[in-house]
């Protein structure tokens, strides 16, 4: 062997070692402790990926688990204020090159409106928002429904108390937030069910004190329980499903927003 050739395999052997050295050290941080973090945590705990978790004092729950290395609590604050401390955090810990799960909307938004920031630090599963934002924002995702001419609940967005006061709606209806990236009564339960016109002005005007009109939509409840409400979710690559699984959810008791007790059933695993 030639002196070139031994020099490039020691320098090939040394690649190696490095790029081994990064997967062994490299893990994900996973951006709440909730039961959706949970499932996160256990399944790359198991495969042997060290998993740190970002706590909120309401959802402790994943970082209970004996999968969880780390826990940390998140900050409060406007989103220049996480991101920053995502980036601090990285760099303080060695963090860098970690994969980031979001786990709910107001973490999803965070990441994807500072895509490019984050990107320096950490791989990331969330694309950037100007990719995402019609599909998080149920208000695009109303107004693409109606593009693709596709059913979906009578839909209105009043402004104000009189107009709610004179909105030509069936009952029963709910009042929901158009984004949840802010937690409060109305976000937490995602919804909130009205059968009359005194009951829904009376949720309107509290909703208002909890967010922004323009993000208040009302909306017919569809006929049906559990049994006919299905979602479907899907792992894609280059706008094509490799992966994909559908539910149905059943409920224990009438269908109600406020009824939070369900369990699913799964229809189709692909």
């Amino acid at each position: 062997m030639s002196a070139t050739d031994l020099e490039h395999s020691r320098a090939k052997t040394i690649e190696v070692a490095v790029s081994s050295t990064r997967q062994a050290t490299s893990g994900a941080l996973v951006t709440a402790a909730d039961y959706r973090a949970l499932g996160i945590v256990r399944s790359l705990g198991r495969h042997g990926i060290p998993v740190w978790v970002l706590k909120k004092s309401e959802q402790p729950l994943a970082s209970l688990s004996r999968y969880a290395k780390s826990s940390i609590r998140w900050v409060n604050g406007p989103d220049a204020t996480k991101a920053g401390f995502l980036m601090d955090l990285a760099e303080k810990h060695g963090l860098q090159g970690w994969v980031l799960f979001p786990t709910d909307d107001e973490a999803v938004g965070l990441i994807a409106r500072n895509h490019d920031l984050l990107g320096k630090r950490f791989r990331l599963t969330t694309q950037p928002w100007r990719e995402i934002e019609r599909i998080c924002d149920k208000r695009f995702l109303h107004r693409l429904a109606n593009d693709l001419n596709l059913d979906q609940p009578r839909t209105f967005f009043p402004q104000s108390h009189s107009e709610v006061a004179q909105l030509d709606c069936p009952f029963p209806v709910i009042v929901k937030p158009a984004l949840r990236e802010e937690l409060n009564k109305l976000t937490a339960q995602k919804a909130w069910l009205t059968e009359d016109r005194p009951a829904l002005l009376k949720r309107y005007d509290m909703a208002c004190s909890l967010i922004s009109p323009e993000l208040i939509m009302i909306q017919e409840v569809v006929p049906g329980r559990g049994e006919a409400q299905f979602s479907y979710a899907a792992l894609c690559a280059e706008g094509k499903p490799v992966a994909s699984v559908v539910a149905r959810r059943t409920r224990r008791r009438a269908c109600c927003a406020l009824d939070r007790r369900n369990s699913v059933h799964r229809a189709d695993r692909s």
